[in-house]
């Protein structure tokens, strides 16, 4: 139970100790003040701030009891366009000078500040994603967060001599509705799919002849890999529920980056298996994550899928194409990188893939949008070269990937910050749903036994809800 009074008193406290050594000025300062509270669930509190139609982004990787929900959005950063990098990080420098907070009281150095994400590509205006910019980003007007066993509410809020200061009624108001709030009872199950593409002929068909007609363009030379992807489209008889869906897919993937980035009248979510990048201590760490096959029904079926997949000439030349390409990212920024020359297996409950994790330390002067823009998109999602691929993508796939196989993630004026590639993800909007996955086209490759890893890849999402087809996959 959540002690509002206390917790008040203790932040306005804070608050006043951090503000009494400001040199007074009429230019708003940007300030965040952090206050250890009670043990909350956040994902139970995503539905209510949907229905407010707040702009929120929950996180969470349950392996490393690491979650937040920031919410309200104190200040965007958001640009269209190929210059959306360099847009959005303008826009955000201008607030670092004059920021201070009281996060060194609790030892709250990696303690996301700018949350937000990227698309997959720029320049395109299709209905289903028109809620979000190409790049967007925002500082929350509070944030609940949670590490190491214990429990957080910051409040970031902009000061001046000039402006009103509620910043004590603010958090207030706050602690008030997150008192009244009250969790979904509904599981994604209990909503009935009443129209869906998933089993129509012509999907299939219609993916054969693109993955043939790609695979003739790799025979001429004119890339080397492709990843292509398909999306699925859900109609339910009412708006499912976010919380119970982040719940069960923390619950199945607790090694994955479970995520919701709503807006407006928009919600995507997903369980992310890959990490782009970790920015820790001047460290910078990454996930390459390439050639896959589905778990065995039994130990030993899955062991010899495992050996399979290490030993396969396709799988291993495919993931070989991503660590080269983070790699000799990584050498325009980092120095000492260090990665294994043979890739591991990760093994989630429905699919195993290759992985190699990268590591490198950060040389001095790096920020955090130059380093995104080098090192997205990956070979994993787009192709090699990237530049012919992601020009082949556009025009081979009907419909606008978004955010699927984008950024999503946090960062600090620190240089601290966490961002996971977007797949095995969906996009919620009222009563529907569109599901995405992608799967690596390289030479060799089979169409049917691609399509079949799209099903397994869509499984994530599909199986959250009510429906014999999804549940066969």
């Amino acid at each position: 139970m959540i002690n509002k009074d206390k917790i008040v008193q203790t932040f306005n406290n804070g608050a006043q100790r951090l503000l009494a050594g400001l040199v007074p000025t009429e230019e708003r300062r940007l300030i965040s003040v952090a206050v250890e509270i009670e043990k909350i669930n956040f994902r139970n509190l995503t539905d209510y701030f949907s229905a407010k139609k707040e702009t929120f982004l929950f996180w969470e990787r349950r392996e490393s009891a690491y979650s937040f929900l920031g919410v309200g959005s104190l200040f965007t950063a958001a640009a269209d366009g190929n210059n959306r990098t360099k847009q959005t990080e303008r826009q955000i420098e201008e607030l670092r000078d004059g920021f201070i907070n009281n996060w060194d009281e609790f030892n709250l150095e990696s303690l996301p500040l700018i949350l937000g994400g990227m698309k997959f590509s720029a320049n395109h205006t299709s209905e289903l994603w028109n809620d979000f910019h190409d790049s967007e980003w925002f500082i929350p007007d509070f944030l609940l967060f949670s590490s190491g066993g214990k429990t957080f509410l910051i409040h970031n809020f902009f000061y001046c001599l000039k402006s009103e200061n509620r910043f004590v009624e603010n958090v207030e108001e706050f602690l008030n509705g997150l008192i009244t709030s009250a969790p979904a009872l509904k599981s994604g199950d209990e909503f009935l799919i009443v129209d869906s593409n998933e089993e129509d002929a012509s999907e299939k068909n219609e993916w054969v002849e693109k993955v043939e007609r790609t695979l003739e363009e790799i025979r001429k030379g004119i890339f080397t890999k492709i990843v292509l992807s398909r999306s699925i489209s859900l109609k339910f008889d009412g708006s499912p529920n976010l919380s119970p869906l982040l719940a069960e897919l923390s619950e199945k993937y607790p090694r994955c980056f479970i995520f919701a980035f709503h807006k407006n009248d928009s919600t995507f979510f997903g369980a992310s298996p890959e990490r782009l990048a970790k920015l820790h201590n001047g460290i910078i760490e990454a996930d390459a994550l390439a050639g896959s096959l589905p778990r065995g029904k039994t130990p030993e079926e899955d062991k010899r899928l495992e050996e399979e997949l290490l030993n396969s000439k396709k799988n291993l030349a495919e993931q070989n194409v991503v660590v080269e390409f983070i790699a000799e990212s990584f050498s325009d920024f980092t120095s000492d990188i260090e990665y294994s020359k043979e890739p591991i297996v990760r093994k989630l409950p429905n699919i195993q893939h290759l992985w190699t994790p990268i590591k490198a330390k950060l040389t001095e002067g790096q920020n955090v949008f130059s380093i995104l823009k080098t090192i997205h998109p990956t070979p994993a999602i787009c192709g090699s070269p990237w530049t012919v691929a992601l020009d082949s993508i556009i025009k081979t796939e009907n419909y606008d990937r978004g955010l699927f196989a984008g950024i999503v993630g946090w960062f600090n004026f620190n240089n601290e910050g966490e961002f996971a590639v977007s797949i095995r993800s969906a996009i919620v909007k009222g009563e529907e749903l569109h599901a995405f996955a992608g799967c690596g086209i390289v030479e060799g490759s089979d169409p049917i036994l691609e399509y079949e890893e799209t099903k397994l890849k869509l499984k994530p999402i599909l199986s959250l809800f009510k429906y014999e087809t999804a549940n066969k996959s």
